[in-house]
C-alpha cells in the first residue's frame, strides 16, 4: 500500500513539475503577452473556487477517492491534447476552463489518499508528501534541460506521458477506507460556520496569492534577467527539494508548536524570500534563494493540512482538503495571476516582488495576532 501511494504521489507531482514551471513559457512562445498569460492562468484558480469543495464533498458523500481520481486523470489527459494544440487565445480560455475542472481537484484528492494511508501505515503525512516534492523537482530540472535543447513544444509529450503513467498507477492503489458514515451537507455547513477556520483560510489565500504570482511569472522573470529554460528548471528543482526536508521533519515541528505559529513563521519566510527576489538581478542567485521555498510554502502547506485535520471531522477529510485548495489555490491564484500580470506589465518584476514581500509580512503579523488571541483565551479559561 505505502509504496503504491508513494509512486502515485511521485508521478502525479511529476506532471505538475512539467505544467507549472513551463506552461507560462509555452504560452509566451505562442505569442501571448503577460496580461493574456495572467488571464489564462487565472482561469484555474477561478474554476478551483467553483469545483474544489463540490468534488471533495462528492468524494466524502460517495466514500471513494480512487474512482474520482481515475475520472479526473482520464479527462485531464484528453483535454490536454486541446490545451497544447490551440493557438487561439479565446478558444484556449474555454479549453482551459474545462481542463481545470478535472485537473485542479486532483491536488486535494491525492492528499486525501495520503491522509488515509497515514492512518493505515502510521507514517506521517509529510513522509508521503515529500515524494511529490521529489517528483516535481527531478522532473522540473530534467524538463528544463530537455526543453532548452529540443524546444518548448516538447512540453506536451512530456506532460501526457507522465500523466498516462499516473493514471496506470491510480488503478493499482487501494481506495480510501470507509469513514463510518458518509458526509452530509449539515456537517459541511457546520464546518463552514467556524469563523476562526474561515479567517485562517483567508490569510492562507492572502499569502498564497504571492506564491501564485511567483509560480506564474518566475520563469518570465528569470528570462528577463538573462536566465534560460535550463536555469528555470533548476530554480523549480531547488524549491521542491527544500520542501522534502521540511516534510521529513514536519511531524516534530507540529508536536512542539501550534499550527498558527508555524503559519506565521512560513509567512515571514515568504516575506524574506520575495524581498531577496526584488533586490537581485542574477538568475543564479534566484536559484539559491529558492532554497527558502521549503520553509515558506512547505511549512505553510503542512501546517494548514494539520490545522484542517484537527478542525474537520474524519468524514469531511476530502471536503476539508478541498477548502484548502479553494482558498490556497483558487482565491490565491486569481489574485496572484491577474494582479501579478498587471503589475508585471505595468511596473516590472521587481515591483511585483516588493509588493509580495509586503503582503507576506502583513499576513505573518495577522497570524501572530491570532495566535496571541488564542493563547489569551486559553489563559482566561484557566
Amino acid at each position: 500500500m505505502k509504496w503504491k501511494i508513494k509512486l502515485l504521489v511521485f508521478f502525479y507531482y511529476a506532471t505538475v513539475g512539467i505544467l507549472i514551471p513551463f506552461l507560462p513559457l509555452f504560452f509566451k512562445s505562442q505569442g501571448f503577452d503577460s496580461y493574456q498569460i495572467g488571464i489564462l492562468l487565472a482561469i484555474g484558480p477561478f474554476v478551483s473556487i467553483l469545483v474544489q469543495s463540490p468534488w471533495g464533498y462528492l468524494s466524502d458523500r460517495r466514500q471513494t477517492v480512487k474512482k474520482i481520481i481515475l475520472l479526473q486523470l482520464f479527462m485531464t489527459l484528453l483535454l490536454s491534447v486541446l490545451l497544447f494544440n490551440l493557438g487561439s487565445f479565446h478558444l484556449l480560455i474555454l479549453v482551459m476552463f474545462f481542463f481545470c475542472i478535472f485537473a485542479l481537484p486532483l491536488f486535494a484528492l491525492v492528499d486525501s489518499l495520503i491522509l488515509a494511508a497515514v492512518k493505515e501505515t502510521n507514517i506521517s503525512f509529510g513522509r508521503y508528501r515529500l515524494w511529490g516534492s521529489l517528483g516535481f523537482a527531478l522532473t522540473a530540472a530534467a524538463a528544463g534541460a530537455i526543453i532548452s535543447l529540443a524546444g518548448i513544444e516538447l512540453i506536451e509529450y512530456l506532460y501526457q506521458g507522465l500523466l498516462l503513467v499516473t493514471l496506470l498507477l491510480a488503478l493499482l492503489v487501494n481506495d480510501t477506507p470507509l469513514a463510518g458514515k458518509p458526509a452530509n451537507f449539515a456537517s459541511f455547513k457546520k464546518l463552514l460556520a467556524n469563523r476562526e477556520l474561515l479567517f485562517v483560510l483567508l490569510l492562507i489565500a492572502l499569502v498564497g496569492s504571492t506564491n501564485k504570482a511567483n509560480d506564474a511569472f518566475i520563469g518570465i522573470f528569470m528570462q528577463s534577467i538573462g536566465g534560460n529554460e535550463a536555469a528555470v528548471g533548476w530554480a523549480w528543482m531547488v524549491g521542491p527539494l527544500s520542501e522534502m526536508v521540511v516534510f521529513a521533519v514536519a511531524s516534530s515541528f507540529l508536536v512542539r508548536y501550534n499550527e498558527i505559529i508555524l503559519l506565521a513563521l512560513a509567512s515571514a519566510v515568504f516575506a524574506v524570500r520575495w524581498l531577496l527576489f526584488a533586490i537581485t538581478g542574477n538568475p543564479d542567485m534566484i536559484i539559491i534563494i529558492q532554497l527558502l521555498h521549503g520553509l515558506s510554502f512547505g511549512l505553510l502547506y503542512i501546517s494548514a493540512v494539520s490545522y484542517l485535520c484537527k478542525v474537520a471531522s474524519p468524514e469531511l477529510r476530502s471536503s476539508g482538503m478541498g477548502l484548502i485548495a479553494t482558498f490556497g489555490g483558487g482565491v490565491a491564484g486569481i489574485t496572484g495571476s491577474l494582479l501579478g500580470g498587471l503589475i508585471m506589465d505595468g511596473f516590472g518584476p521587481q515591483t511585483l516582488y516588493w509588493i509580495c514581500a509586503f503582503i507576506s509580512l502583513l499576513t505573518a503579523v495577522a497570524f501572530m495576532l491570532l495566535a496571541t488571541r488564542k493563547r489569551s483565551a486559553v489563559v482566561n479559561k484557566l
